[in-house]
Parts: C-alpha cells; sequence; structure tokens
C-alpha cells in the first residue's frame, strides 16, 4: 500500500503538467496549482522531476532546437516506477509541442524550471546564459532568434546574461518587466514586493504596466516596487547584500522591516507579518542564514523594540511593544 502514495502524487504531477503545457493555466487554475505546490514537499518535488524530464527531452535531436544543460546544485534527479505515467505525459506533450505551427524555426530553447522548496538548482541556457533558482522558484524560459525571455511565475531567481546586441534578455514578473543586453543581476517576486538588485552591467526596469519610463540600475543599484501602496524605492546596495542567498545568507544593510520580512517569508513554510503597519520602515541591519529563518526571528527584538506572536498555522505576527 505504500507504494501508492508516491504513484498517487506523481499522477496529481503529471495531471498539472499536462494542463500546463496544453494551454497554459486560467488565473484560478494557477491558484489551484499553487496551493497543491505549497500543501507538500513532495508535491514540489514531482512536479520539480516532471519539469526535468522535460529538460531531458528538450535534448532529443529534432529541426531547429538545440540541446540544454540543466545543473542542478544538488543533483536529485531518481527513475521510480511511479514515474512511468507522468514521463508518458510529458512525452505527450512533447509531441503536443512539435506538431504546433510555428514550433519549428520559432524557440530554439524552451524550458519550464522549478526549484522545490528548500532545493536551488542553476541552469546553462544554450545561449550562456547561466540562471540560479533561489528555493521555491517557479521560471518559464524563451530563446528565439532575435529576443529572449524568461517570466518569473513565483520565487527568486539571478541572471549572469550572455551578451548578444542582436537578441536581449527580458524578464517579466506580473506585470513588471527587466530587460537587458549582458549583465547580472536578480530578481524576487514577492507576495507583496517585486525587488531588482544589479551586480554588473546595466538594466531597464519597469514594474507595472503604463509606467511612463523605465527605472534604469547599473551596477550597485537596488529597485523595489511595494504591490500595496504602488510606491517605488531604489537604494544602493554592497556587493555582498545583492543575491546573497546564492552563499546560504541573506545579507541586509538598513533595510526597511517591511520589505526584509516578505523576503524572510520564502524561506519559511508560513509568512510573517507586520501587526503594525507603523513598523513597516523600520530599518534593520545583519545577516541570515536562510535555513533557519526563525532563528533570526528570535533575535529581531534585540535589534528592534518588537514581540514576536507564533500562530498555530506556523506564521508569524511582529507586533510594537
Amino acid at each position: 500500500m505504500k507504494k501508492d502514495v508516491p504513484m498517487a502524487i506523481d499522477e496529481q504531477a503529471a495531471a498539472w503538467f499536462s494542463r500546463r503545457s496544453a494551454g497554459g493555466l486560467s488565473a484560478h487554475e494557477q491558484r489551484e496549482l499553487d496551493t497543491w505546490l505549497a500543501a507538500d514537499p513532495a508535491h514540489a518535488r514531482a512536479f520539480a522531476d516532471l519539469n526535468l524530464i522535460w529538460a531531458d527531452l528538450d535534448q532529443l535531436k529534432r529541426p531547429a532546437l538545440h540541446t540544454a544543460t540543466v545543473t542542478p546544485l544538488q543533483p536529485r534527479k531518481r527513475w521510480l516506477p511511479g514515474r512511468a505515467l507522468a514521463a508518458s505525459v510529458v512525452f505527450a506533450c512533447a509531441l503536443l509541442a512539435l506538431s504546433q505551427p510555428g514550433f519549428i524555426g520559432g524557440a530554439t530553447q524552451r524550458l519550464s524550471l522549478v526549484s522545490a522548496p528548500g532545493e536551488q538548482r542553476q541552469v546553462l541556457l544554450e545561449d550562456g546564459t547561466r540562471v540560479d533558482l533561489n528555493v521555491g522558484t517557479r521560471l518559464e524560459v524563451r530563446l528565439y532568434p532575435d529576443r529572449r525571455e524568461a517570466e518569473l511565475l513565483a520565487g527568486e531567481a539571478f541572471f549572469a546574461v550572455a551578451a548578444d546586441a542582436e537578441r536581449p534578455f527580458e524578464v517579466r514578473a506580473g506585470e513588471g518587466s527587466v530587460r537587458v543586453v549582458g549583465t547580472r543581476f536578480s530578481v524576487r517576486r514577492g507576495s507583496e514586493h517585486l525587488a531588482v538588485a544589479v551586480e554588473s552591467g546595466k538594466v531597464a526596469v519597469q514594474p507595472y504596466m503604463g509606467q511612463a519610463s523605465p527605472a534604469m540600475l547599473v551596477a550597485g543599484d537596488g529597485l523595489d516596487y511595494d504591490y500595496r501602496s504602488d510606491t517605488l524605492q531604489q537604494r544602493r546596495l554592497g556587493a555582498e547584500e545583492i543575491a546573497s542567498w546564492r552563499r546560504g545568507q541573506l545579507i541586509f544593510r538598513d533595510r526597511p522591516l517591511a520589505q526584509l520580512l516578505d523576503e524572510l517569508s520564502h524561506y519559511r513554510q508560513a509568512p510573517v507579518v507586520l501587526a503594525d503597519a507603523r513598523l513597516a520602515e523600520r530599518r534593520v541591519s545583519g545577516s541570515v542564514n536562510i535555513a533557519r529563518p526563525d532563528a533570526f526571528l528570535a533575535a529581531l527584538p534585540q535589534l528592534l523594540p518588537v514581540r514576536i506572536e507564533h500562530q498555530a498555522n506556523g506564521s508569524a505576527s511582529i507586533h510594537a511593544r
């Protein structure tokens, strides 16, 4: 009977993958998928395995397409009996995609990338661009002869974009977009904030549709857009702060508490929220071991006049004292 459990999860993952690959998901369906992925780490792992299988199929020789190198930071690629149905569904999706008008001669590479909770991955695209996925991240990548596109559906990624003046690279995150030719930068799509940080080069950021002109960021610049208040902040960052999660740490200097908690929530099973909006702009500096986010919460009352209230569902709220 125990063998039936992973089979059931694989079947659910295959069904979701098939629905998304066949024609995309509606906003309601995407929320349902997000809920399913967050319900159990095994769900996210099964869905991530399907994306790895899809990446393998993308390496099969076919006209106008090139191979992809997908290198997880902690390889855990397994083939279990329960994967057979999932693989057949993905293969069917691959055949369907190949049969679509404009596929051959269209995108030279298509990838659906997922990192499970607690997992970080590194992917090398065919153009030489390297992408680092933070934990719990979903990213779609499409490379065309005249442009390169990535859509950050959730989470955070660091892009080391290979320079190609003929093919600009654009990252979309909700209504926001980041456009470059060749540079190194990170994009984080949180529940309340869109954050961009530039390590080298120059990027043009348009946080929302209809913005008159994009914000131009250079090396050391950071931008934070608050979805709720529709406010935009730019700041200078130390080199050690930019995508510091790649080294297992969140390093922050003079960061507004609301922004920090939005990012910290990404490393917990349940979010951290402010019970008192007056605390949002309180500044804090320090570092967090992303494997132990609650250790930082325990120390926060030593940094600011606050108290922490833990809820039964795992969430935490920050109160003034």
